[in-house]
């Protein structure tokens, strides 16, 4: 009985909440349509926008495609000039290590060149003084070699150096002998030995210094007689001369002598110049003096030309011939030395 009554009780309860639950799952399912709805738009909207993405992308891509292509090509074109530049610099490597071996070779030979070269020099300095006597010459080449190696501080040509500088002092010390001019001077004389006038051939009437007393002349209007008689004693004063002669040997000279004479006076001043070059101080001034007593006895020393030739003349006595000049032997003997010692250094 009971039993029923609660079956019978429960089923209004029932029928009264199926409606709720209708509108329950009513509103469930609108709300589940809308977010469909909603989910739908924005999955258009993000396709959309995907595409938009993708489309810009696609253009980038094919810019950058090109780029790419350009850099690849600025790479190709790069990797052949660095391998032109490697060959180059490959090439340029070779070419510094062949000069650097010949450098090294010309270092390793540069005293060898120097020595040599100053042994040429004092060589030619020695054959100046021996044989010419040309002392500036060789002072000039001493001054030259001793400038030379002042510019190198190598130990074996220290004692280069001081004989070098013991020869320059000396030949500083000697006294100034102008060769070159003294040479001109004995070929001026040479050249004028021709025009000196010789006392025999030269006549000069009418002088009082000889001793010549001319007429007077008769006038225009004299007599006939006064100017006959006058005409017939300069006749006889043309045939009769009276000189006063202080050197009569010179009046004797014939032609041939006195062309002997002349070469007899430009072959002692001929030796005059070659005892000059081997400064034979002695035979140089005997030769002077024998051309100087030539020309005084034998030559008219009243003409201008002989006065010229004697006062030339007399410029080349005291000469500096005597003195003894040094040897440069010594430096030569070191020089070599020195290159003794260098050819045997490894």
């Amino acid at each position: 009985m009971n039993e029923i009554q609660t079956a019978e009780i429960g089923k209004p309860a029932v029928k009264k909440s199926f409606p709720l639950a209708l509108l329950v799952a009513l509103a469930a399912l609108g709300l589940s349509g809308w977010q469909l709805y909603s989910t739908q738009q924005e999955l258009a909207a993000t396709r959309q926008e995907l595409a938009r993405r993708l489309a810009e992308s696609g253009g980038s891509a094919k810019e950058t495609r090109v780029l790419v292509d350009q850099a690849l090509a600025t790479v190709r074109a790069s990797d052949g000039k660095l391998a032109l530049l490697e060959a180059r610099v490959n090439e340029s490597a070779g070419q510094y290590a062949t000069l650097n071996g010949m450098y090294q070779e010309l270092t390793k030979n540069r005293s060898d060149w120097l020595l040599s070269e100053v042994e040429h020099t004092l060589a030619i300095a020695s054959q100046q003084l021996q044989l010419a006597g040309n002392v500036p010459a060789a002072l000039q080449a001493l001054e030259m070699v001793d400038a030379r190696l002042a510019r190198f501080d190598q130990p074996q040509l220290i004692t280069v150096k001081k004989a070098v500088a013991t020869d320059l002092e000396k030949l500083k010390a000697l006294p100034y002998l102008d060769t070159v001019g003294l040479t001109v001077k004995i070929d001026r004389l040479l050249l004028g030995a021709d025009t000196l006038p010789l006392v025999v051939g030269h006549h000069r009437l009418g002088s009082a210094k000889d001793g010549l007393i001319q007429p007077a002349r008769p006038a225009a209007d004299a007599p006939f007689w006064e100017r006959l008689l006058a005409d017939i004693t300069g006749s006889l004063g043309e045939l009769v001369r009276i000189r006063r002669m202080d050197k009569p040997e010179a009046l004797l000279l014939s032609p041939e002598q006195s062309f002997f004479l002349r070469e007899n006076l430009k072959l002692r001043l001929l030796d005059a110049r070659l005892a000059l070059t081997q400064r034979d101080g002695q035979t140089f001034n005997s030769d002077v003096e024998a051309a100087k007593s030539y020309v005084e006895r034998y030559y008219d020393g009243d003409a201008a030309v002989t006065k010229s030739w004697l006062s030339l003349l007399a410029e080349l006595k005291g000469a500096p011939l005597d003195v003894a000049l040094p040897d440069l032997s010594a430096s030569l003997k070191v020089v070599r030395e020195a290159q003794g010692s260098a050819g045997g250094t490894p």
